[in-house]
């Protein structure tokens, strides 16, 4: 914090509330708590605030300082413009940040998100800090002599939703200026730096320096058909409980380079390439021979599942398609598959199944569109006339 010391006195006080309101828990547990507070549960699990008063007067105690500070800098003083635009991020800023937070906040808008200072401009719109003090010393005596009236919801209802607001503002702060453990605290390339934390066979050098290699290397070990037959043979084996895969060497090599896939498909986008290679030599290139060769047609059979415009252009699909979220989501699904398809006691088929089909859809276009990538390379400007002639 040594380098904010530019921010005012009053700023520096905000902070300070806010780092040790989350000192020792994350944003959902105090949200959690706030509505335990609430609507105490009643039943044998009731772990209700008023149940352990002195984490109620610690959570209490923390709490009104934020009013207070929050009030005083966004209202009552002249705007910190150094602090306002720490706290400030801009659409790709908050992009990024969405993947690194453990808490995404979901209850304020995408301007309030990059500009906090408007969850605070709105929550005093009608009611002071004070307002909320009392509102808050009322509902703490009342919870401590297990006195919480129902008929309060309505009246209560404006203040907590407000409260949930603040938090999730406050929460936002004390990433972006307090942990730092936000976007600002990863290069531009923050994405390989999560994505590669995560899987030892992420980023190798190769891979890096040219992505499209493990694409042939892909499609060098079989044809589109065959990578096809393994994939679906796999998503039966995982679906199956009684059944499971014999030849765990083949699918735990074919594992690892779906894996490499995801990886290249990711640095394809984020590079923005487009391949320049030639193709492995099984393969039929559509440079190398006529696009109404009986051989050229039946290969482009295969390619069933992509839809006509990302034919013609796989690249749109490949840009759509290969973000950090959608991704890590897939992979973690394969890992799923992977297990599953190993073990005679577990199996997939409890999952969602709308989510299972669509992972399977997505490795199938995922293949697709590789393999129309590297069997289709660009046409040079003669081709291009003749082709779009025709």
């Amino acid at each position: 914090m040594k380098e904010n010391l530019n921010f005012k006195k009053e700023t520096m006080a905000l902070i300070d509330a806010i780092e040790s309101f989350f000192s020792t828990n994350g944003v959902n547990y105090h949200l959690n708590f706030l509505k335990n507070w609430l609507n105490p549960p009643h039943n044998e699990f009731d772990f209700s605030p008023q149940k352990h008063p002195a984490q109620l007067l610690v959570f209490y105690e923390k709490l009104v300082p934020l009013f207070d500070y929050s009030d005083l800098v966004f209202n009552h003083i002249e705007a910190d413009t150094a602090f306002i635009e720490a706290i400030s991020a801009d659409e790709c800023g908050v992009e990024r940040e969405m993947v690194l937070l453990d808490y995404c906040p979901k209850l304020l808008s995408s301007g309030e998100v990059k500009n906090p200072k408007l969850t605070f401009l709105d929550i005093f719109l009608f009611f002071q800090s004070d307002t909320y003090k009392v509102m808050y010393k009322e509902w703490l005596l009342a919870a401590l002599e297990n006195n919480l009236d129902l008929d309060w919801d309505q009246y209560i209802f404006p203040f907590y939703e407000n409260t949930k607001k603040m938090l999730e503002a406050c929460w936002l702060i004390h990433e972006r200026i307090i942990t730092r453990n936000s976007f600002k605290s990863i290069d531009r390339y923050y994405h390989m730096a999560i994505f590669e934390s995560t899987s030892p066979l992420a980023f190798e050098q190769e891979l890096f320096d040219d992505p499209f290699k493990a694409i042939e290397f892909f499609f060098s070990l079989d044809n589109l058909s065959g990578h096809k037959a393994y994939l679906k043979n796999w998503y039966r084996a995982a679906l199956a409980e009684e059944k499971c895969l014999s030849d765990v060497a083949d699918y735990f090599f074919l594992y690892n380079q779906f894996i490499k896939l995801l990886n290249a498909g990711f640095l394809i986008t984020a590079k923005n390439l487009t391949y320049q290679g030639t193709p492995p030599k099984n393969l039929l290139a559509a440079t190398d021979q006529s696009k109404n060769s009986d051989t050229y047609q039946k290969n482009m059979c295969e390619v069933n599942t992509l839809s006509a415009v990302h034919i013609e252009n796989p690249y749109l699909f490949i840009t759509s398609f290969f973000i950090p979220e959608k991704i890590k989501r897939l992979r973690l699904g394969l890992l799923e598959w992977f297990y599953a398809a190993f073990s005679t006691k577990s199996s997939i088929k409890l999952l969602d199944k709308e989510f299972l089909f669509e992972q399977y859809e997505a490795m199938l276009m995922i293949m697709e569109a590789f393999f129309v990538i590297i069997t289709n390379p660009p046409l040079d400007e003669i081709e291009e006339r003749y082709y779009y002639a025709e």
